[in-house]
């Protein structure tokens, strides 16, 4: 097929996407997508706060009941992501929210969630801890069903295996919070009936693993109370003054709802009032997360504003945007240089201003955003001052300082943990290993920057190697194995292999064999997280988008099949030149929390049109 042909069809999507996008761009220079998570986990958590803080509003709760009651499946579930299967523990606590949302034509509704929740095993064995915590905050459940975090653990020097700093910077204010939370162990009783989520007690089964589960967190709780009353006291104070210091400018604690909201239910277990200024500062937080929509609230978990503006000029680079010459491409380098953090709280090594993902600043910079805004200066060509120096030079060296022992980069810090429990704590987020894709943004950064040479980058580039999979595929950390092996593409490229390595051409064959019969990509949530068959899904566009670009970037280009997957995403643009995603791709924290960010769906599109446009005027075949 001459791909050729369909270059003015190309050029008009192109400039129609170029437009929507720089029309996304906010007055002070940044893009902030919604951050939009699936399911109805994050709705029913907002609606239960409201509650045990005694601050119900009445027309929030009802949008947020609107967007819960949409997500309802056919068996009475609710799901952890869009058109997921129902699951037990989300269920159980959407049916909680439901039943303070008060309305009395939810009660079929109601009915079906609860017969789901029977028929899966009852409240007894819904085991997210999120949903646990809530039980046990509205008395439905004890305290000692919580796996424990001694608050004591504010108090090690920083030397020592098991510190707060061994943790992931977005977990420490959320294991600092749950550690007062868990002595304290505060109970506010709602009008909540769970009797009708309890299976009869002729049913009841409980797994032998199930039971020492609880036995071991029983234990753990037991432990947990033999603290000496002086040191108990002297960890309360010091973890209540950790965090009163670690609020953010806008009133959040780490630019995240699950953050602030934990937090704020700490310093109010501790007795401080929603008309206190730190708490009624966060809870506007939270408020402004929120997303609205056709008479629905949503939350947004966290704003992604940082990674969002740079991909977004990543790709206006690849539309011949430039500094100094598009006011679009000045404006968002503006808005990064006035939005970088001191790294200085979460990093025992030398101080340094770096990028963070939200941009607030805040006190949780991270490698990942921080390479990525380097790499888009470098892409756009931004000209070089002293203080643009110092900048990039910055975040350079302090990138350079969190490689890890194995030569692969985590997102928020030095993966140092050596302490049991590794799995469960990776599982739900609150410690990060290396992973290809933040690696692959690092590498991929470094030899843009002229540091291919550097020994950590080598070491990095054969950690990457090692990882790939013998189906020619990387895994992720953020996203699926179509994510993961684009990115590293992407890196292996810019640290010198060519199109004919054996890493990049199998990598290369993996992504064309798993294009679907309408030219786009796409992989569920479940084929994201490792299940058979891999990268596995009705086509997304930003899924598709990652695949067009690593074939331009790679030059292992297939016209026929490029040409079929440009016609997808032209075909998915909206008529005001964007595209929207419905479903997530991104993991936030695996089996639990899903995400997907309509600005990055945005750039990538508009980065893959690009690059294809460039392609078909030169006529490339390769």
């Amino acid at each position: 097929m001459n791909s050729a042909a369909h270059a003015p069809t190309v050029s008009a999507a192109l400039a129609a996407g170029r437009t929507a996008v720089c029309d996304q761009q906010d007055k002070e220079g940044g893009w902030a997508g919604d951050f939009a998570t699936g399911g109805t986990s994050w709705e029913s958590a907002d609606i239960l706060m409201q509650h045990v803080l005694g601050t119900p509003d009445p027309a929030h709760i009802a949008e947020q009941r609107a967007w819960i009651l949409a997500q309802q499946n056919d068996d009475g579930g609710f799901p952890l992501y869009t058109e997921g299967p129902s699951d037990l523990s989300c269920t159980v606590l959407t049916h909680c929210a439901l039943q303070l949302a008060g309305h009395d034509e939810d009660r079929d509704r109601l009915g079906r969630a609860a017969r789901f929740v029977r028929d899966n095993g009852g409240i007894e064995a819904a085991e997210l801890v999120p949903t646990r915590f809530w039980l046990a905050l509205t008395g439905v459940v004890g305290w000692d069903e919580i796996p424990p975090l001694p608050p004591e653990l504010i108090l090690l020097p920083s030397w020592f295996p098991g510190t707060v700093d061994d943790f992931e910077p977005l977990a420490r204010e959320l294991v600092v919070a749950i550690g007062i939370l868990g002595v304290v162990r505060p109970v506010r009783e709602l009008p909540i009936d769970v009797g009708l989520l309890r299976r009869p007690a002729t049913a009841r089964r409980t797994s032998l693993g199930r039971t020492a589960g609880t036995a071991l967190v029983k234990a753990a709780n037991a432990l947990n109370r033999t603290s000496p009353a002086p040191l108990r006291r002297k960890a309360l104070h010091r973890a209540e003054r950790w965090l009163l210091t670690r609020q953010e400018q806008d009133g959040s604690w780490g630019g995240s709802w699950t953050e602030t909201m934990v937090c704020v239910l700490a310093l109010w277990s501790l007795g401080y009032g929603t008309r206190h200024p730190v708490i009624a500062a966060a809870l506007e937080a939270c408020d402004r997360y929120c997303i609205l929509g056709d008479g629905t609230r949503r939350v947004r978990i966290f704003p992604c504003t940082v990674m969002d503006t740079a991909i977004t000029l990543r790709a206006l680079a690849a539309a011949g945007g430039r500094a100094g010459s598009d006011p679009a491409v000045d404006r968002a380098v503006d808005w990064l240089m006035t939005h970088r953090s001191d790294s200085t709280a979460n990093a025992a090594h030398p101080a340094a201003m770096a990028w963070d993902y939200e941009g607030i600043p805040t006190v949780n910079p991270d490698v990942d955003d921080t390479a990525m805004v380097i790499a888009a200066f470098h892409q756009v060509g931004v000209q070089r001052s002293r203080e643009t120096d110092t900048a990039v030079a910055e975040g350079i060296r302090w990138i350079l300082e969190w490689q890890s022992g194995s030569g692969g980069w985590s997102g928020y810090g030095v993966y140092r943990w050596s302490l049991i429990g590794k799995r469960a704590l990776t599982g739900i987020g609150f410690i990060e290993p290396p992973s290809p894709c933040v690696t692959a943004h690092i590498v991929e950064m470094l030899c843009l920057e002229g540091y291919g040479w550097h020994p950590k980058v080598r070491r990095a580039l054969s950690w990457l190697l090692d990882q790939q999979d013998t189906d020619g595929s990387w895994p992720a950390r953020w996203g699926g194995r179509l994510y993961g092996t684009a990115q590293v593409l992407f890196a292996l490229m810019e640290a010198g292999l060519g199109h004919d390595h054996p890493a990049v051409a199998a990598a290369m064959e993996w992504i064309y064999q798993h294009q679907n019969d309408d030219g786009g990509w796409g992989e569920d949530i479940p084929s994201s997280l490792d299940a058979a068959p891999r990268a596995t899904g009705e086509s997304m566009v930003v899924q598709t988008a990652w695949c067009v670009i690593a074939a331009h970037t790679t030059g292992v280009v297939d016209d026929a099949r490029l040409d079929a997957a440009v016609a997808y995403l032209i075909k998915h643009q909206r008529e005001d030149g964007g595209w929207t995603d419905e479903r997530e791709w991104m993991i936030i924290i695996p089996n639990n929390v899903y995400a997907v960010d309509d600005a990055l769906t945005n750039a990538y599109a508009l980065w893959a049109l690009a690059l294809h446009a460039r392609h078909t005027e030169r006529g490339e075949v390769r």
